[in-house]
């Protein structure tokens, strides 16, 4: 049995920004399990551990050496390695020659189809010691980052400048070189309160020795440490602390050793909006805010994350710059009051949306022509239209005031807070806020429908204008942020179930970015494919990310649907009775018209071509059938009403022969197989459902 060992590798480097370290970890993580398995190095497990100075990755029982593996090399054909009298051939001599191996080593070996001989050489594996100098500086470089640094030389890229290398195997050192840096068997503590270094004599040895100086190495328990202090301060106020888990996580990746300090501003300045004072203290400061149990309401403290043992100072340090963040909001909310939201319309002229889409001013004209005209389909009354044309012409003012341009995290929460001081409706003044909901999956989604037509203006006109001037996501590249423009637009007309087909939604947005870009026919067909065919993209993650079926999405998504939230209710039925005798009948009743029904001509069926009684009655339940499921009917009722023409599908096949001489009654047939195909689609493609 081979022997097992523990493997410590350290990356120490300058302060890694919060961000890009759980991405780090994820890699050092997966790219260690690939590296091994590809040298074929077993292991029990990995573990991964980050503090803002140091990446570590931890092999449980790695073993301590390659398994011996046996190499074949395909040689000449078997007939052309033998002569007559089975002797080696030169071809086969010089094989053998080549690849360093005696006539004994060489086997027969049919390879697709073939008869071949093959050289079969035992590569013993190599020790994990000897490996390992290669192997680390190979993960180390495979590491990527966001904007990586480059300092010893340009071969060599990392998150900031690495300052020591640990790796220690069987409690030895892994020498080997990366970035100018020699690996060793130092650490180092804390940078303020055990700076070090300090010799490492074993892998236990290391976490104990980072414990003693002051180094929380595990995420888990510094979140754990942080929140448990949170808590604790918060209820020595008489509060509770206002935990956003985006913050909660910054600031884990922020400090090696947590400690809470708690402090205090002035209570004046609790007569701002709410949300101005708590985004000074999380956004800008890291802060994390204390509000009262019951109402929520925010109280004059804070608790911030120290990377240091607690000090007066500190605390003292936090109120200091705090204060100085909230009498800028104070400044710059007083100095937007002088003037109405309105006012602030006609200043977005100055500001540029896109550089081929003009300005802001133009952009939010077209939003109100487009909530409009979404508002006329939908058959709104009068004052909704109002409404929700008035929230659309308020909702990009705000981003021309002081607050938002120092602020930009409160875009939409200011114009709502000065439409109200400016006595607008309640529902526009909410309405300009949630005119960015929903922000991410899960967030909540704007709560009246006038709101919710202006996000979907707002998204869509962003989408066509980006595609239509060659603005694009590729791959892992969305710069513009148009995939999350797309999914929230999906949310909205799921969630709401506004009865808005996505094919008019995109016709009616370049409607209005027509004229300015000069489409021509041609182009504008393209564009309409290829923006339909990227919210089909976004309906597939929204659907998946609910757990619905793969092969019942996509086969709903083959066949025209109406709108989302029919097609969603289209799925859920199918996969309510997916694998049961119901669908089972629908599915095999659809193979067996569809198969034919693709030599169809396209034509009605004549009625009066119809001879054999088992074809009238298929032709009867066809019409029957089909007069029940027009209109406003269920999914789960259609799916039953094709259900009941198995039988009578059955009977035609079993009774008539449909590809006859008579090129007429061939033809008829077939017409009426295509007729009940495309009642049959009218729900799904049923062939893209796997068959009982």
């Amino acid at each position: 049995m081979t022997a097992t060992h523990d493997l410590l590798l350290e990356i120490g480097c300058e302060e890694i920004p919060s961000r890009f370290i759980p991405g780090a970890m994820e890699q050092l993580d997966k790219g260690a399990a690939a590296l091994l398995k590809e040298n074929g190095l077993g292991y029990k497990e990995i573990e991964t551990y980050a503090t803002p100075r140091r990446l570590v990755v931890l092999v449980k029982d790695l073993e301590s050496e390659q398994e011996d593996v046996v190499e074949k090399v395909k040689g000449p054909p078997l007939d052309r390695a033998y002569d007559d009298d089975g002797k080696p051939t030169m071809a086969l001599q010089g094989f053998i020659k080549n690849q360093g191996v005696s006539l004994e080593q060489v086997e027969k070996e049919i390879i697709k189809g073939a008869r071949y001989v093959v050289a079969c050489r035992e590569i013993p594996g190599k020790q994990t010691e000897e490996l390992l100098p290669d192997l680390l500086p190979q993960l180390i470089r495979k590491l990527s980052f966001p904007r990586p640094m480059y300092w010893q030389s340009k071969e060599v890229r990392f998150a900031r400048p690495i300052r020591w290398l640990l790796a220690l195997y069987n409690e030895k050192p892994v020498t080997f070189k990366f970035a100018g840096i020699e690996s060793g068997k130092a650490t180092y503590g804390h940078r303020f309160l055990a700076p070090g270094p300090f010799e490492i004599n074993s892998v236990e040895h290391f976490f104990s020795c980072l414990d003693e100086n002051y180094i929380v190495l595990d995420h888990n328990r510094r979140r754990e440490m942080i929140c448990t202090q949170l808590e604790q301060k918060a209820a020595e106020k008489g509060g509770v602390a206002l935990i956003d888990d985006d913050l909660l996580e910054e600031v884990t990746f922020l400090v090696e050793y947590p400690v809470a300090v708690d402090g205090s501003f002035d209570q004046a300045y609790l007569d701002l909006p709410q949300e101005v004072t708590i985004t000074s203290m999380q956004y800008h400061q890291r802060y994390f805010p204390i509000v009262e149990k019951e109402s929520g309401r925010l109280m004059p403290y804070f608790v911030g994350i120290s990377n240091n043992r607690f000090h007066p100072n500190i605390r003292k340090g936090y109120a200091k710059v705090l204060q100085a963040r909230l009498a800028d909001g104070r400044f710059f909310f007083n100095e937007d009051r002088k003037e109405p939201l309105e006012n602030y319309v006609s200043k977005l002229k100055s500001v540029i949306f896109l550089e081929s889409l003009g300005n802001l001013d133009q952009k939010r004209s077209r939003l109100v022509d487009l909530t409009g005209k979404l508002s006329e389909v939908l058959d709104l009354p009068a004052d909704k239209v109002e409404k929700a044309r008035r929230i659309a012409h308020l909702c990009k003012a705000d981003l021309v005031t002081s607050m938002v341009k120092e602020f930009p995290e409160l875009q939409g929460v200011m114009g709502r807070e000065y439409a109200r001081l400016n006595g607008e409706e309640q529902a526009v003044a909410l309405g300009i806020y949630e005119h960015y909901l929903p922000r991410y999956p899960g967030d909540h989604l704007p709560s009246d429908l006038e709101a919710a037509l202006v996000s979907l203006a707002d998204r869509i006109d962003t989408l066509a204008g980006c595609f239509a001037v060659g603005i694009q996501p590729t791959g892992s590249q969305d710069p513009y942020g148009l995939r999350r423009q797309a999914q929230g637009a999906i949310y909205i007309l799921l969630g709401l179930k506004i009865d808005l087909a996505l094919k008019d939604l995109v016709g009616y947005a370049l409607d209005l970015l027509s004229p300015g870009l000069n489409l021509d026919t041609e182009q504008r067909q393209k564009l309409e494919f290829s923006l339909h065919e990227f919210l089909v993209q976004r309906i597939r993650f929204a659907f998946q990310e609910r757990g619905m079926a793969h092969d019942v999405l996509e086969a709903v998504l083959a066949v025209p649907f109406a709108n989302i939230s029919e097609l969603f209710n289209r799925v859920a039925v199918l996969e309510e009775y997916l694998q049961g005798p119901l669908l089972d009948d629908v599915i095999i009743a659809y193979n067996r018209v569809a198969n034919l029904a693709k030599k169809a001509a396209g034509n009605d069926p004549d009625q009066a071509l119809l001879t054999d009684p088992a074809e009238k009655e298929l032709y009867r339940k066809l019409q029957e059938v089909e007069s029940e499921i027009t209109g406003e009917i269920s999914p789960d009722h259609r799916l039953k009403k094709l259900q009941s023409l198995k039988l009578p599908i059955d009977n035609f096949f079993d009774n008539v022969m449909v590809m006859v001489e008579d090129e007429r009654v061939r033809e008829n047939r077939l017409n009426m197989l295509a007729s009940i195909k495309s009642l049959f689609n009218r729900l799904a493609d049923f062939s893209k459902l796997r068959a009982p």
